[in-house]
């Protein structure tokens, strides 16, 4: 609560600074809030995609080799942390692979299944299913 004599104060104050109103006030527009529909706005164009590899079926013989290499090219990250992966059986579409090591208790090992099969994926130019055994 003031006492008299600020308010006194305050209010000569603002009696010796005049404002200057604008007579004719701005609108301010906020983007994305106009509900109104405008024909002149820029749709976006969309990224252009990146051009797909041909896909190409592999007989059993070059899928295994694609499934090993992919592997043997991740053995060296997993051996560093004291785990390893090895090549158990391809089905069809269906990869299993054994976790050794430090890999067999690990709490991310689900990640690193899923990393062996974004490998695979990447290697083999279609889908594949990894289940660890």
């Amino acid at each position: 609560m003031l006492d008299n004599g600020r308010a006194e104060i305050l209010e000569a104050d603002a009696a010796e600074a005049p404002v200057a109103l604008d007579p004719k006030p701005q609108r301010v527009r906020l983007v994305g809030l106009d509900r109104r529909p405008s024909v002149a706005r820029a749709t976006p164009s969309p990224a252009p995609s990146p051009t797909p590899r041909p896909v190409r079926r592999l007989d059993a013989a070059e899928r295994i080799a694609a499934i090993e290499g992919a592997i043997a090219a991740l053995r060296p990250r997993l051996k560093a942390d004291g785990g390893d992966c090895e090549l158990v059986d391809v089905v069809d579409d269906v990869v299993r692979v054994r976790l050794t090591g430090a890999c067999v208790g690990c709490q991310l090992a689900s990640m690193t299944v899923l990393g062996v099969r974004m490998r695979l994926i990447e290697a083999l130019g279609f889908p594949v299913k990894v289940l660890p055994v």
